[in-house]
């Protein structure tokens, strides 16, 4: 599994830091794993979700309805009631 600090994914998903904080803050990745010097860790699956949050929006999908597709991707049971 490789690790990445915020500039290093932000870099390899073509995001900015401010907005994979933002996406942090509002829901659309979880709470990312801080080390002991309080910095940002990601790891792949972060770098995936990242991944899929930005071929999303240039489908032109809002961030609500990515957060629900998100929603859906992780719990595809729940998404079938």
């Amino acid at each position: 599994m490789s690790e990445y600090q915020i500039g290093q994914a932000a870099s390899r998903v073509g995001l900015s830091p401010d907005t994979l904080r933002y996406y942090e803050k509002i829901g659309l990745l979880r709470k990312v794993f801080r080390n002991s010097a309080g910095r940002r860790i990601y790891i792949d699956k972060d770098i995936s979700r990242l991944t899929f949050v930005k071929r999303a929006q240039r489908m032109n999908f809002t961030l609500a309805e990515i957060a629900q597709l998100l929603e859906m991707r992780e719990n595809p049971q729940g998404a079938r009631e």
